[in-house]
């Protein structure tokens, strides 16, 4: 059977090559994959942060009007 699979790889690299190209793709997704978890990690952290703050007090001053 190996010696078959070789004969088909001397014969053919295509197979070769498109395990190849499909490896370059998955890291691809992986990293995407990554990004976009770093991204939402972030954005749910600062969400937090401002639900956490504390509320000042803002004064204004009064204003008649003449």
């Amino acid at each position: 059977m190996s010696t078959l699979l070789l004969a088909l790889m001397r014969e053919n690299p295509l197979p070769g090559l498109a395990a190849a190209s499909l490896n370059v793709v998955v890291a691809l997704c992986l990293m995407a994959l990554s990004v976009l978890l770093g991204i939402t990690i972030a954005m749910i952290e600062w969400a937090h942060t401002l639900a956490a703050r504390q509320p000042s007090t803002v004064r204004l001053e009064r204003r008649t009007v003449a």
